[in-house]
């Protein structure tokens, strides 16, 4: 395990077993999610509206769960809020069981599981602190976190595909609750030294909320990262939710290929992650998170342009490869550059800036796509993300980055 040190330390072990095994099921509820939505109204709008209740909550509450996870036991945070996502699976794999689901109950649905990963998210990402202590490490740990959830990302669309083809988006539901299981036993067997959290009670929590904001966009790498981060969510993100359409309007009604090139947008990440997980220290992050711009913004461009399976299939690669490697530049960046006291909140900002934008895209490419067809919608995403790239260079050569 030389080659990935943070292995070495038990609780991280725990933890990454239990989180590779768990996020298959998130995966696979998301494409059971989408794929009920257009089966039961086939409006394109309606999956937008769907991407935008999951994630708008992110970027209003995660700078808020960045404070709590700065002032409370983050491990116990994650207990609670898994807990719930849990229950809500499972209500939600009932209610489709027995007819008593529309456009209605999934937007609901989508709004409490968007509350929750909102706060889930970020005290996530500062958990990792806690369980590899050695700064060191940081680097390999959020790395390899973020193998095991673009692992999921390749396999959990596959197997959400099979499973609504053969026995319904019911059973697709229920297999993130029970796989849940797996993360929430391993964080109860969990010890970690419970790091003190001077923010408590030295400021008013408006005051350390702005502190946070104000850290960010002082330092020029991080604020730069955090605003290229900020378009590719807006223009690159909604591909996830507008995919039943994409498919169903270039290749047929086939939801087992919308698992397949979620899938393949899922071994692009899988790939990106293991090669972030396997360098040696943490030089050239900006440039690698620029390049993964610009591949998902190509990558996004030649999928909505193609009706061949084998370029949307390398289309698809481009993009997960692409998103990931700029995410886990942007969250090395961040885990090793800021002070402990205040990660949580940079962090939070980074899951706001990254994951909130894609809400407002799905959105605004659903309408887009409702009345210029999904394929044009992304090709439209693909093309803000590119500007995305124009600007974040043209700040680098200023910065004198590159």
């Amino acid at each position: 395990m030389s080659r990935f040190p943070a292995l070495e330390n038990r609780e991280f072990r725990r933890y990454f077993s239990g989180q590779a095994i768990a996020l298959i099921g998130g995966f696979a509820y998301n494409v059971g999610m989408g794929w009920l939505a257009f089966r039961l109204t086939g409006s394109v709008a309606l999956l937008g509206a769907i991407g935008f209740a999951q994630l708008a909550p992110t970027l209003f509450l995660s700078p808020v769960a960045g404070m709590l996870a700065d002032r409370y036991s983050r491990r116990k945070i994650l207990i609670g809020l898994l807990a719930s996502v849990a229950l809500l699976g499972a209500l939600l794999s009932l209610l489709t069981a027995t007819g008593h689901v529309d456009a209605n109950v999934l937007l609901v649905m989508a709004t409490l599981r968007g509350i929750a990963f909102a706060c889930e998210i970020p005290v996530r990402h500062a958990f990792l602190g806690d369980l590899v202590p050695d700064r060191k490490l940081l680097p390999n740990a959020v790395a390899l976190h973020s193998s095991a959830l673009n692992t999921a990302r390749f396999i959990g669309p596959a197997v959400g595909g099979l499973l609504i083809g053969s026995f319904g988006e019911a059973t697709c539901f229920m297999l993130h609750p029970v796989l849940l299981m797996a993360t929430l036993y391993q964080l109860l067997r969990i010890r970690t030294v419970e790091t003190p959290h001077p923010t408590a009670g030295s400021s008013s929590f408006v005051q350390q909320y702005l502190e946070g904001w104000r850290f960010a966009f002082s330092d020029p790498t991080i604020a730069r990262l955090l605003l290229a981060i900020f378009l590719m969510g807006f223009g690159i993100g909604p591909y996830a939710h507008l995919m039943p359409a994409a498919v169903a309007e270039i290749y047929g009604k086939h939801p087992e290929l919308v698992g397949f090139f979620l899938s393949a947008a899922g071994v692009g990440a899988m790939v990106a992650a293991i090669s972030m997980a396997a360098r040696r220290g943490s030089q050239h992050l900006s440039l690698i998170a620029l390049v993964g711009n610009l591949a998902a913004a190509v990558g996004l461009l030649m999928f909505s342009r193609s009706s061949w399976m084998s370029v949307s299939i390398v289309g698809m690669v481009l993009v997960g490869g692409g998103v990931i490697g700029q995410a886990i530049a942007t969250n090395i960046t961040i885990q090793t550059s800021v002070p402990d006291d205040k990660r949580g909140r940079v962090l939070a900002i980074y899951t706001a800036m990254f994951l909130g934008a894609t809400p407002f895209g799905s959105l605004a490419f659903g309408q887009l796509g409702h009345s210029i067809g999904a394929g044009n919608a992304l090709l439209a995403g693909a093309l803000v993300s590119m500007a995305g790239v124009a600007l974040t260079a043209w700040r680098m050569r200023e910065s004198g980055a590159v």
